[in-house]
Parts: structure tokens; sequence; C-alpha cells
């Protein structure tokens, strides 16, 4: 229960006494009679159409299987209508099921109905109608009071979620707008990479020939130059002089002496 209605409960403790204490646990009570009997009506309702469905579901099955037995003596089952038996069967226990539990639910709200019948019932006698009737608009005002209040709360309940999931979607698109806007700058560099001039390629190196294998240096050749025959020297004596002076005509013989 909110703050304004706490205190408007404040102020009509005020005004009329001890007396709103009193009756304030039947209209509690008629307002939880109220809901359960709200809430067993629509259970009521989920109930019938799931037996109905299971109803429908087993006479399905039920046409199936009549028409195979009718056909079992001609033909062998094929795929497809092994595969309609099936589904049909599945179909059924899905039907059960949710039959089953819509009957538990269904059981567990009648039983809170007739708790709050019997409550609501059990306070009505020991006020009674005089009084009950006196305060009714009062608390009926209240009531309408904390319907508002539950409304508004289901509302700001409603745009809280909203607003979580809008917040997640919006950081979501930030996130993809980031790798969209990541991914068109580097195209943007891959194109402008190859659509940039290239430079002139560096001028061939010839290979470089391998080098040959050092080879021990030739040794110079040596010219030996051919010497000229020596002259004999004349080598005359005296002695020899002599004779060879004896024959001589006398006059070379002078001439001789003279050189």
């Amino acid at each position: 229960m909110g703050t304004g209605v706490q205190q408007w409960i404040q102020e009509l403790r005020s005004h009329y006494g001890s007396s709103i204490d009193r009756v304030k646990p039947y209209f509690e009570a008629a307002a939880t009679f109220r809901s359960a009997s709200e809430r067993v009506q629509v259970v009521m309702k989920e109930f019938c159409a799931a037996a109905s469905q299971y109803s429908q579901a087993k006479a399905d099955l039920r046409n199936i299987e009549t028409r195979l037995a009718y056909g079992a003596h001609k033909v062998r089952l094929d795929r497809d209508q092994q595969d309609g038996l099936s589904r049909a069967t599945v179909r059924v226990l899905k039907c059960r099921q949710d039959r089953d539990r819509r009957e538990q639910d269904y059981a567990e709200s009648l039983r809170e109905y007739e708790e709050a019948k019997q409550a609501c019932e059990s306070w009505r006698s020991q006020l009674g109608d005089a009084l009950i009737k006196r305060y009714e608009p009062v608390f009926r005002q209240l009531q309408q009071h904390q319907s508002t209040l539950r409304t508004e709360r289901q509302r700001i309940q409603g745009f809280t979620e909203r607003a979580a999931s809008a917040k997640g979607i919006y950081n979501k698109s930030l996130a993809e707008l980031d790798r969209i806007n990541v991914a068109v700058h580097e195209a943007r560099a891959v194109a402008k990479e190859a659509t940039a001039p290239q430079p002139p390629p560096p001028p061939a190196v010839p290979p470089v020939p391998p080098a040959a294998p050092e080879e021990a240096p030739e040794a110079p050749e040596v010219t030996v130059a051919a010497k000229e025959p020596e002259m004999p020297q004349e080598r005359t004596t005296d002695a020899a002089k002599e004779v060879f002076t004896e024959d001589l005509p006398l006059g070379q013989t002078e001439n001789r002496h003279g050189d």
C-alpha cells in the first residue's frame, strides 16, 4: 500500500474513530473474495479449453487408427501414414498433460475461492450488515485508490521494462555502428592503397657471377739470354813474338816492334 493510501487511512481514523479498524478486515476479505472469484473464472475457462483440445486430439487419433485398420489388409503403412500416426499420438499426450495441469490450477483456484468466500461471510456475520453498509462507500473509494495505484505501478513497471529493452537495443546499435564504421575505414584504406600510384621499380641489378676458384700464380718465365762466344785473348809471350818475328821481313819486323 502506498504512502498516499496510508495517509488517507489515517485521516479516516481521525474522522471515524476506531470503527474503521473494526470493519477494515471485512472489506479486505471482500476484496480477496472478488479477486479469487475473477481468477477462478479465468482458470475455469482455460481448463475447459484444454479439455476440449484433449477430446479433439483423441478423436483425431481414433479416426487415423480406424482408417489405418480398415486398409491394413490391403497395403502397408507408408512413411507419411506413420508420421501422421506419430504426430497424432504425440498431440494426444501433450493435450492430456496440458489438461491435467489446467485441472490442477482450477482446483487450486477453486479452493482459494471457497476460503475467501468463507472469510468474507464470517466477517459479515460478526459485524452485521448495518455497520458494513455505513462504511461501504468509504472503503469503496479506498479500493478505487488502491486499484488506481496498482494500475500505475503496472504502467511504471511496463515503462521500466521497455526502457531497459530500448537501452539494450540502443547499446547494440551503437556497437553495430562502431563495427560498420571500422569496416568502412578499413575498406577505404584498402581502396586508397590499391589506387595510389606505384613508384617505379628499382633498376635491375645484374646477378653477380660466382667467384672463380683461385689458381696458384704461375712462375714467371725465365728467358736465358744466349751468351756470345768469348774471343780468346791473345796471349803472346815474348818468346812467341820472337819466333813470330823471325819469319817476317825486316821492315815488317821493325814496324812490329815500333808498334
